[in-house]
């Protein structure tokens, strides 16, 4: 069994990713940390989780009884500074959620960028250190990555996003990021690792949904490359992904909404390529992400644990 541990305990994303790992077959979960959560039972501040665990919070623990952590704090920074206050074992297994080791300044830093649909060989071949994408970074790669493997972005991006993820207190339909977001150049990066002459502006438009979960993005740049060829492009890019398919008809949230899964839908109008793609932000763009990466780091099939039902509305 896999022992495993999180610390920044009390935060949504902590609360998503126990209830996937006290049913996941392949891991046992030591301890939650919450320092200011201390002794209380995990179902009281995480919902839907009475009668499923027992656990209570705990204070501040050092991760020598486990064989992962999962760093689930919610301030940029935190993270950082959770690593330079504990002794930390080299072999110790670590995936962060927060956003402090996604653009490490050093080229050879064993924090892997961990999209599993663009790094997954690092993942599984020996890697102690994975940083999960943003949930904006996350849903705008899906819907790019075959075009930059194949060389084909060569003109300005545009995305408009509605999703339950915001910047703030705004309501339903106002705008949550308008061109500027620390994902724009996390996307960029990710990006050149496929196409190194990839220079384009992403021009990010989001909006709030209104709802708790769900990220739908349109996706839209020229290109002179035919429907049909781009279809096959993304086919054979994603035929041995398990989580993200291509969907012949525009695909709604509900369809992804409580799993792991991307849809993705491709139109072309005129030398106008759209790419329409629906994630569950607070899974494949956070918890399940990071589980699904706890898999390939461990040797296990990248879907044990991940068979979740999706809502369909």
């Amino acid at each position: 069994m896999i022992r495993a541990g999180i610390v920044g305990g009390e935060s949504d994303s902590a609360g998503e990713l126990i209830r996937i790992l006290i049913n996941h077959p392949d891991v046992e979960l030591m301890w939650v940390s919450a320092p200011s959560e201390d002794g209380v039972l995990l179902s009281q501040r995480h919902k839907g989780l009475n009668g499923e665990t027992y656990m209570r919070f705990c204070g501040d623990r050092n991760p020598s009884d486990i064989d992962v952590l999962f760093m689930c704090f919610t301030e940029d920074g935190d993270s950082e500074r959770y690593m330079s206050h504990h002794d930390i074992p080299d072999s110790l297994k670590i995936i962060d959620m927060s956003p402090d080791f996604r653009m490490p300044e050093q080229d050879d830093s064993p924090w892997i960028y961990a999209l599993p649909e663009l790094n997954r060989k690092p993942l599984v071949r020996g890697a102690t250190r994975a940083a999960i994408p943003g949930p904006f970074a996350s849903a705008m790669l899906l819907s790019l990555l075959p075009l930059a493997k194949n060389l084909m972005l060569n003109s300005d991006i545009h995305v408009s996003c509605v999703s339950s993820a915001t910047t703030g207190d705004e309501a339903p339909g106002e705008a949550s990021v308008i061109l500027e977001h620390e994902e724009i150049e996390e996307t960029k990066k990710a990006l050149r690792s496929l196409q190194s002459s990839f220079n384009s502006d992403i021009r990010l438009v989001a909006t709030a949904g209104g709802w708790d979960s769900g990220l739908a993005a349109n996706i839209y740049l020229d290109t002179p490359i035919a429907e049909d060829e781009i279809k096959d492009l993304y086919d054979t890019f994603y035929e041995d992904h398990g989580f993200t398919f291509l969907s012949e008809s525009y695909p709604d949230l509900g369809e992804v909404r409580g799993t792991n899964k991307c849809l993705l839908h491709i139109g072309k109008t005129g030398g106008t390529v759209v790419i329409s793609s629906v994630i569950d932000d607070c899974l494949k763009g956070g918890a399940s992400a990071a589980v699904h990466v706890m898999n390939l780091m461990f040797g296990l099939q990248e879907r044990v644990g991940l068979m979740l039902k999706a809502t369909g509305r």
